[in-house]
């Protein structure tokens, strides 16, 4: 029985912090943000599986646990979707709009709010089992580590709450907006803020370790890999910053600014940036190669899953989402949207999903 249960528990310490899951409990796959989705089956992008339709824009990236998938829409609510058909198993209304994406822990669904309040809902049921509130919009994805969920809020507030009963254990305040969702690593929680700071705090107390100021706002995400904290501001530069001490390793200058979150694969790192442009940089800062996507916008961040870059974009004359091979940068197939997708898609058991403008989540095959 005690073997049993440590085996259990390595389990799923491993699907949540090393991505081996074929599912996707949290935004960008772990709560490193890596980006990259693991699997035996990629998306081809030639057939749609289903479409969803809700009542606003989708902005929140999807979590997929229990053959479910988990998101929210700006019509206000909350919604779990049958993985396989596509049909509503039950939605949850808010006071306002929904611009986060959830967490998946322990059977119960996290996500936040525009109404201010911060939620955690039974998965199987929808049923609310508490909230939490803030004085900000909520538009910072929660991580969860060590039963502890982690936020950010529009006044600047990183939280840290229980994620059994919502208690308060501690928060720390920067000087303006948190967006960017944080990241954990190595006993510490790291986010940006629209102050132009990227932070790093002790998860355990909220306490700072250190900061460093940039040229603009940060309201992306930030990856962490091999001890190498990667993020974009809005001063056009992607920083690759030791995860430790805090010092600036390099960083890799664009000609707009970086608005999303980039993906890291422990080979390269693959970002897109305000000018139209996707890039593959190596970890030392080094260019690989990049692709000019003619985009009148790239709202949403691009997604790795094996040898495959996923990234949607916006041109004056399409909508969609491009597959390109990430050795060549040969584009491989489309699927074309036909409205602006803003949230970052999210593959799982060879399946991609992604909200869109006309208020549709989608399930490409």
């Amino acid at each position: 029985m005690g073997i049993t249960l440590v085996k259990s528990l390595i389990l799923i310490f491993s699907f949540l912090f090393y991505g081996i899951s074929p599912e996707s409990y949290v935004y960008r796959y772990d709560v490193q943000h890596s980006g990259v989705y693991r699997g035996e089956k990629f998306p081809t992008l030639n057939k749609l599986k289903w479409k969803f339709k809700t009542n606003g824009t989708i902005y929140s990236t999807p979590a997929i646990a229990e053959m479910s998938v988990f998101f929210g829409s700006n019509d206000g609510n909350f919604y779990s979707i049958d993985f396989k058909t596509g049909r509503l198993k039950w939605k949850f209304k808010t006071g306002n709009t929904i611009e986060t994406s959830p967490v998946y822990f322990d059977g119960k669904i996290y996500f936040g709010s525009n109404d201010k309040y911060f939620y955690c809902l039974d998965a199987k049921t929808g049923k609310m089992l508490w909230r939490f509130k803030v004085e900000g919009w909520l538009m910072s994805s929660p991580i969860i580590v060590d039963d502890i969920v982690y936020f950010g809020s529009g006044e600047g507030v990183l939280y840290a709450v229980s994620a059994s009963n919502g208690n308060l254990i501690w928060k720390f305040q920067a000087q303006k907006a948190i967006y960017s969702s944080p990241a954990y690593y190595d006993g510490k929680i790291y986010f940006g803020s629209l102050d132009k700071n990227f932070y790093a705090v002790d998860s355990k107390t909220g306490k700072l370790v250190w900061v460093v100021p940039t040229g603009g706002m940060i309201n992306a995400s930030p990856v962490i890999s091999s001890g190498i904290v990667f993020f974009g501001s809005h001063d056009g530069n992607l920083y690759a910053v030791d995860s430790k001490a805090g010092w600036i390793r390099w960083k890799f200058q664009t000609r707009g600014q970086l608005t999303q979150t980039p993906a890291v694969d422990g080979k390269a790192v693959y970002f897109s940036s305000a000018d139209g442009i996707l890039y593959i940089v190596s970890l030392d800062g080094k260019l690989i190669w990049k692709i000019a996507l003619d985009a009148v916008s790239i709202w949403s961040p691009p997604i790795v899953s094996g040898d495959y870059i996923y990234v949607c974009v916006n041109t004056s004359t399409y909508s969609g989402v491009y597959k390109f091979n990430r050795m060549t940068g040969k584009m491989e197939s489309a699927f074309d949207l036909g409205h602006r997708a803003f949230a970052s898609p999210v593959i799982a058991y060879g399946v991609l999903f992604v909200g869109a403008k006309d208020g549709y989540l989608y399930a490409i095959e």
